[in-house]
């Protein structure tokens, strides 16, 4: 039987047959350089938290030269977003670049698209505003302490704070307050600081015992959030990791022994041995939970598709190592991982490799793949001459939802291929070079005609806009608010002053026809910003996505402005802003935000 049960446990285990590991950035040696060039020639020094963020690019801790660096999916460039490679407590107020940081030990963004970092040696925890760059600090006075709960958290004291993570609304920030052995809650709209568990004493708490201040924590160290809002803990001293229930509240031990060790790959995770666990990341289905098991020199995984869960070896084999940098990840040897973060699309696992320097890369990892646009069938037809065509989902949702692209067609589908999925329909009628203008108004009204009345669609369809496709989003909607359930426009055009007016030549003259308009009248045009009461009175939901430093249709000429005029007239919006983002690429590379977004006004 106990051979039968060896058998079956390793059967259960994860495969990593097709899995294959690579280095990103650093080349081994230990310094600071390689900005604006290839990531893998550039010299980090100490790699500690990783994650992927929402424009794709990978951002980490470089924690010994007191960085928050990014590497760019396209390209694999290397860029500083945080820190001036000096170590110091300066720049609040200032560009993020200027600002010396004293080793930043993990990175997380905010759903509306800020930069949050701890900084251990500051006890502090800081943001960078994605809208303009800057730099502040939202939790710690500096000084190492427990102290401020009840009160403003700039007024609390911190000792060693190491992880950070959000709530599902991103409400409230979570922070492991190490050496204060205690999870402290920090309120983003009241800025209030409290304990959410841990009493300070360094004890392994009891299973199933509610999180609060009177519970006992040994060594808090990571924290990462599962799909379903539940918060996984890791425990270094305690050697074990617990899942804290979204609803409940409730604590379970789910691994590790409390001994340190090195056992128990492939058994029951409860029979496992852990040696300081430092990281926590989840896979896209949550069902795995990776472990940078720092002393182990490796990376392993609570895997929850077995029952009872077994504790998989993913990457290394237990031993100090560097390398090799390609191949089979269980023959990479590492050394002192800190960092784990799981790209949220594909389930690619992204190490922070301590003291190797170096960011790496798992890839054939259980994700969560998308079906394809293209997959899907498409009824294309015309509207008085016009192309026009409906996509089609595999099973139409309850309602015959629809989301309503106004440009663009298949270009950065994230979005559309994740509502498909979920039984929405995607719609499309062509008005190039219209500008939302007059007769991209009239097309719309036929093509809506159409689609709600001989194709059964929903009357009240989400609008979807892209660059230029914001004017004809924003204007039908604005002529139509009875008939639009939503409008999600990304990196929109709304001012036709601030594009294509600088770019002149050939678009700009398309854009006057279209309109109306001559040089000499074109100042005296009113737009959609012009006009937002209409779409205020029926309180219309308005999601905008955009880059923060998009030179091409500029944030503070365009959304900028629709979210200081909509929120004065008492319209509801959401901004979500790319940090240093450029007009490229549209909509976010994980789009579990806007389709929540969409899906959520569509219920209302």
């Amino acid at each position: 039987m106990k051979a039968l049960s060896i058998i079956l446990f390793l059967f259960c285990s994860l495969h990593l047959t097709a899995a294959d590991i690579s280095t990103v950035a650093g080349n081994g040696n230990q310094a600071y350089s390689g900005d604006g060039k290839v990531a893998t020639a550039a010299v980090c020094n100490q790699t500690f938290g990783v994650i992927v963020g929402p424009d794709g690019d990978i951002y980490f801790c470089d924690t010994g030269n007191h960085a928050v660096r990014k590497i760019a999916r396209k390209g694999g460039v290397i860029t500083t977003v945080a820190g001036t490679g000096k170590s110091g407590y300066s720049g609040d107020g200032g560009p993020a670049t200027e600002a010396e940081l004293f080793e930043p030990y993990e990175v997380r963004f905010h759903p509306n698209g800020d930069l949050y970092f701890v900084e251990m040696m500051n006890n502090i925890i800081r943001k960078v505003d994605a809208k303009t760059g800057l730099i502040s600090t939202v939790a710690g006075t500096g000084d190492k302490g427990f102290s401020g709960d009840g009160g403003p958290a700039t007024d609390a004291k911190l000792d060693r704070p190491h992880s950070i993570v959000f709530d599902a609304a991103g409400e409230n920030l979570f922070v492991c307050d190490i050496s204060n052995n205690r999870i402290r809650m920090i309120n983003l709209d009241s800025g209030m600081i409290s304990t959410f568990c841990g009493n300070g004493k360094k004890e392994i708490p009891k299973d199933g015992v509610k999180a609060s201040p009177n519970v006992p924590l040994k060594g808090p160290r990571a924290l990462d959030r599962a799909p379903n809002g539940d918060l996984w803990l890791a425990l270094r001293e305690g050697n074990a990791v617990y899942r804290i229930d979204a609803n409940a509240k409730t604590l379970h031990h789910m691994a590790g022994t409390g001994k340190s060790g090195f056992t128990g790959n492939g058994g029951p995770a409860l029979e496992a041995t852990l040696s300081g666990p430092k990281g926590v990341a989840i896979s896209p289905d949550g069902k795995l939970i990776y472990l940078a098991d720092t002393e182990s020199h490796s990376v392993r995984a609570i895997n929850l598709n077995n029952s009872p869960p077994t504790l998989d070896l993913i990457a290394g084999d237990g031993t100090k190592g560097d390398g090799p940098d390609s191949g089979d990840p269980l023959k990479c040897k590492m050394d002192r991982l800190h960092g784990v973060g799981v790209d949220p699309v594909s389930g690619d696992l992204y190490i922070g490799d301590t003291n190797t320097h170096k960011i790496r890369k798992i890839t054939g990892l259980p994700g969560a793949p998308r079906k394809d646009l293209n997959a899907y069938k498409k009824d294309a037809f015309e509207i008085d001459g016009r192309k026009a065509h409906v996509t089609r989902p595999e099973k139409a949702a309850p309602g015959n939802p629809w989301m309503w692209r106004t440009r663009f067609y298949g270009a950065f589908p994230a979005a559309d291929e994740a509502l498909l999925a979920r039984g929405w329909h995607i719609g499309w009628i062509e008005v190039g070079n219209e500008f939302g203008g007059p007769k991209a108004i009239t097309a719309f009204d036929a093509f809506y005609k159409h689609a709600t009345e001989r194709l059964g669609l929903n009357k009240k369809p989400i609008m979807e806009g892209f660059s230029r496709g914001g004017l004809p989003a924003t204007n039908w909607a604005i002529a139509n608010p009875e008939k639009v359930s939503g409008i999600y426009i990304d990196s929109p055009v709304l001012d036709i002053r601030s594009w294509p007016k600088p770019a002149g030549g050939k678009t700009w003259e398309h854009c006057m026809q279209a309109h109306g308009l001559t040089p000499e009248t074109a100042d005296s045009w009113k737009g959609p910003l012009d006009n937002l009461k209409p779409l205020a009175d029926a309180k219309i939901p308005v999601l905008t996505v955009c880059g923060g430093a998009d030179p091409v249709v500029p944030f503070v000429e365009n959304s900028g402005i629709l979210e200081k005029r909509y929120n004065e007239l008492g319209g509801p919006i959401t901004v979500i802003v790319k940090l240093n983002g450029g007009h490229h690429p549209h909509s976010l590379h994980d789009p579990s935000p806007i389709v929540e977004w969409v899906e959520s006004v569509f219920k209302k």
